[in-house]
């Protein structure tokens, strides 16, 4: 399961990007409105799998790599504590499809 960081707050530009700011750290990471996407998506708990799910349905001709560049994303989001990462009930966090731990 994923889930924003209660410590983390987001503020999106009048472009599309936006800005998400850890509060506790006073660190920031940029987004492009890829990330901008997956930052309201992840607005409630979702799993990998449903996340990829939904920006599929919102991405006109997403492309083939779109589950690596999500994961990797992500992994940067999680390095940063920006969003959390729990395994599923009784599991290890993974994508749910193809395995891919994230």
């Amino acid at each position: 399961m994923i889930r924003r960081s209660d410590r983390a707050v987001f503020r999106e530009l009048v472009d599309g990007t936006g800005v998400v700011l850890h509060l506790d750290t006073a660190g920031y990471h940029g987004v492009n409105r890829l990330g901008a996407l997956i930052w309201t998506l992840l607005g409630a708990e979702v799993t990998f799998a449903q996340l990829l799910s939904e920006m599929r349905t919102r991405i006109r001709n997403a492309p083939p790599e779109l589950e690596d560049d999500v994961a990797q994303f992500l992994d940067g989001l999680q390095q940063r504590q920006l969003v959390v990462v729990s395994p599923p009930e009784g599991g290890e966090a993974s994508d749910g499809e193809s395995g891919k731990r994230i």
